[in-house]
């Protein structure tokens, strides 16, 4: 388990293993989603996390038609786990995209090859229960923080812009060298391009109609 003494921490990770595991959650009896549905969950993916001080925690993507929360609620927690192996670029979009990714291990348990050695962020989050015990789970995973790459298209057209005011001389301070220029930057190596992203789709058909 991951151990942190703030209230929340994101941990960079590699997967270790991943595997297909009874739920966690299984549906409590009677119990139906947000649509009105009767829940039914499969099994749960798990991926097993490192850190690297080799320290070690599980994070669940459960497999089922409950629905999600808040911005999420019109989603099933399947949808849900699909856009987190996404986010982690495990390009899959289907459940049968993803259960062709299954392996028989010689256990006959099932196994998730290609999953091991992705990099990850994890979320994790510290509680304290009513009897004192903390506990720190993962909450979520990630690819970390977005950031916006600049165009080279909109590099040339702020560094060629016409001032709106007069500039100032580019005097450097009392006692300071000015500035060297840049180094030219090479080229970055033939990395392989990134799979094109899906259009957006409309709402999913509930995987678990008969």
């Amino acid at each position: 388990m991951f151990k942190i003494e703030c209230d929340q921490m994101d941990i960079p990770c590699t997967i270790v293993d991943a595997y297909v595991a009874e739920c966690k959650f299984p549906p409590k009896p009677g119990e139906t989603n947000t649509r009105g549905e009767m829940v039914v969950c499969y099994y749960d993916l798990v991926l097993q996390l490192q850190d690297a001080n080799g320290n070690t925690d599980v994070w669940h993507g459960e497999i089922s038609n409950r629905c999600g929360t808040g911005t999420n609620a019109h989603l099933y927690r399947l949808d849900l786990t699909l856009k987190t192996l996404q986010k982690i670029d495990f390009n899959v979009q289907t459940l049968t995209e993803l259960e062709q990714q299954f392996v028989a291990t010689p256990e006959r348990t099932i196994a998730v090859p290609n999953l091991r050695e992705k990099t990850c962020i994890a979320t994790v989050v510290r509680t304290t229960r009513d009897d004192g015990r903390v506990f720190c789970n993962v909450k979520y995973i990630g690819s970390g923080p977005t950031v916006k790459k600049m165009s080279y298209d909109d590099f040339l057209k702020r560094k060629n812009a016409v001032p709106s005011a007069p500039a100032v001389p580019a005097v450097p301070a009392p006692g300071y060298p000015a500035a060297p220029g840049a180094p030219a930057v090479p080229p970055a190596p033939g990395y392989p391009a990134a799979p094109a992203a899906p259009a957006p789709a409309a709402p999913p058909a509930n995987p678990y109609s008969r």
